[in-house]
């Protein structure tokens, strides 16, 4: 088994709030469009992605399987 901290461990009061209002697949989608769009030729983890407030296609999935994960949401995972 794989040892994690939650997610809401690893940032502050304020992100946390912002996170724990992301509790369906609308308010995550809403957020993801509500962020900037970045050019940065890297790679991102989701809590980069709540930190910078910016994500590329590939972050904005990998956050939303996270966010989908935190709120016990099953989804289909190609």
């Amino acid at each position: 088994m794989i040892n994690t901290i939650p997610l809401t461990k690893a940032i502050n009061k304020k992100e946390q709030t912002k996170i724990l209002k992301l509790n369906s697949p609308q308010k995550i989608q809403a957020f993801l469009d509500s962020i900037p769009y970045s050019s940065d030729p890297i790679y991102c983890c989701p809590l980069r992605v709540i930190k910078d407030q910016k994500a590329h296609c590939f972050d904005g999935a990998v956050f939303a399987a996270a966010m989908f994960f935190q709120i016990n949401y099953n989804f289909l995972k190609l």
